[in-house]
């Protein structure tokens, strides 16, 4: 039993692999259609069960998507891949809101500066008008859209898939704080409801002076702002 149980592992991690290595070659891409099960169980010699729990295992994860009568697809959103993986690694090692902000704080200044060495007109001109909004917002769900499209669209022009798809993963762990932290600051410090539309423009002014240190100075003192609020919603920083 332990024979074919460690057999139907190499198998599987086979299946994998392989499609890992589809992947690093660019013969797969997101939004390709995996070929038939029976080919692919043809073509690297395993059988269609350990084709189908491989798929199964990765649309699990997020990396694939069945569409019924179509196939299996390389999904379009690989960002999405990370998120399960993080939010089993953050409960199961009881970390704290801490946590999230500081692996978050990190993503976010280095993206930052990153974003801010060749910054596009398009890019600097959409900044601006998202600060133009959030100082204008009805409520504060409207400002918070218009927040999260911001640190987007840096994490997205800092061009590293890697920081843009991990601060995705980080972000939707952080959802709901981030908008009770939003609250907090807007309830304890009414004089300084504009505080974050203030720290917003001064980054987007920084990445705008094609400033990379500036800018990655300002997101820095705009994430360290916000930690002091965490406070108001954990009774710890344990």
């Amino acid at each position: 039993m332990a024979t074919k149980n460690s057999n139907n592992a190499r198998a599987f991690q086979t299946v994998i692999e392989h499609i890992q290595t589809q992947f690093q070659n660019k013969a797969l891409k997101p939004g390709d259609r995996l070929p038939p099960e029976r080919q692919m169980a043809e073509n690297i010699g395993v059988s269609r069960a350990t084709i189908r729990e491989a798929i199964r295992a990765l649309e699990m994860i997020g990396m694939v998507q069945s569409r019924q009568g179509k196939g299996n697809f390389i999904s379009d959103r690989l960002d999405l891949a990370l998120i399960q993986p993080m939010t089993m690694s953050f409960y199961l090692g009881n970390g704290s809101l801490y946590d999230i902000h500081h692996f978050r704080q990190s993503l976010e200044v280095e993206a930052t500066y990153l974003a801010a060495r060749d910054p596009s007109p398009e890019l600097c001109a959409h900044l601006s008008r998202l600060v133009d909004g959030m100082e204008t917002a009805p409520d504060v769900p409207t400002s918070a859209a218009l927040d999260d499209d911001f640190h987007h669209s840096i994490a997205k022009a800092s061009d590293n898939c890697l920081i843009r798809d991990a601060l995705t993963a980080a972000t939707s762990l952080l959802d709901t704080v981030r908008r009770r932290a939003r609250i907090a600051i807007i309830t304890r410090e009414k004089d300084e409801g504009n505080a974050l539309c203030f720290q917003h423009r001064r980054i987007a002014d920084a990445i705008a002076e094609k400033d990379p240190t500036l800018a990655r100075k300002r997101m820095l003192e705009h994430m360290l702002y916000v930690e002091d609020f965490l406070g108001d919603i954990t009774p710890d920083k344990s």
